[in-house]
């Protein structure tokens, strides 16, 4: 209890140390949420920020985690395998953290979400489809990709999904589902790029579509982009 968690996506155990060791991020707005049973109360605040690189943060990224007092902390291109991510930017006391990396190109692309104990998603999955977590697809991905598509665009590590249980300032409980997405850059001198990048939105606007259709009533959306 107390210790820093870290769950590489889709692994199923955290990953536990006695040390706790996460970038200065530009503040998401407040949420009208409030943090579920148990939890201290106040609003629910969601940061992102395309961090071009995780490790040049080394030990300043967990200061930097309390300084914005945020319960969701969003990264992209975050540029880290699994092999060369240290234990000082997975291993945070108080916090628990989630990855995806590119399977395909070391070094490149890659998401993180860091969560504070508080706010602790009762679900954690990596990419869009479904595939890389479920080993099925998930609510709302239909049949107009293969599965050998679905696991190309999940394979650059370019989004996790949370899900919380919050409480709403009405008294309802609700699910918050989190989508940390990092989405590709059309190279305009690459049509196969651009191709890719087209795929890739259209599986994000099934999935996102398919979490509301889950959720119904008990899930909102709304959008944050990256500063």
């Amino acid at each position: 209890p107390g210790r820093g968690a870290a769950l590489w996506c889709p692994v199923a155990l955290p990953w536990r140390s006695s040390r706790g060791l996460a970038a200065a991020m530009k503040p998401g707005p407040r949420l009208p949420l409030l943090p579920a049973p148990g939890a201290r109360p106040g609003r629910l605040r969601l940061l992102t920020w395309n961090v071009n690189g995780l490790r040049a943060l080394g030990s300043r990224l967990r200061p930097r985690l309390e300084t914005m007092r945020a319960e969701i902390s969003c990264f992209q291109e975050t540029r880290v395998s699994r092999e060369v991510l240290t234990e000082e930017l997975a291993v945070l006391e108080g916090f628990t953290s989630y990855f995806s990396h590119s399977r395909t190109r070391p070094g490149y692309s890659g998401v993180a979400t860091y969560c504070r104990d508080e706010a602790r998603p009762f679900w954690a999955e990596e990419g869009l489809s479904g595939l890389l977590t479920l080993g099925v697809r998930a609510a709302g991905i239909g049949e107009e990709m293969t599965d050998r598509e679905l696991r190309e665009l999940d394979s650059e590590g370019r989004a996790v999904i949370t899900k919380h249980r919050v409480r709403l300032c009405e008294g309802e409980t609700a699910t918050l589902a989190v989508v940390n997405v990092y989405v590709p850059r059309a190279d305009p001198d690459c049509p196969a790029r651009q191709r890719f990048k087209l795929r890739f939105l259209r599986l994000l606007e099934a999935r996102v579509n398919g979490l509301l259709l889950e959720g119904e009533s008990s899930l909102r959306w709304t959008r944050l982009v990256s500063g």
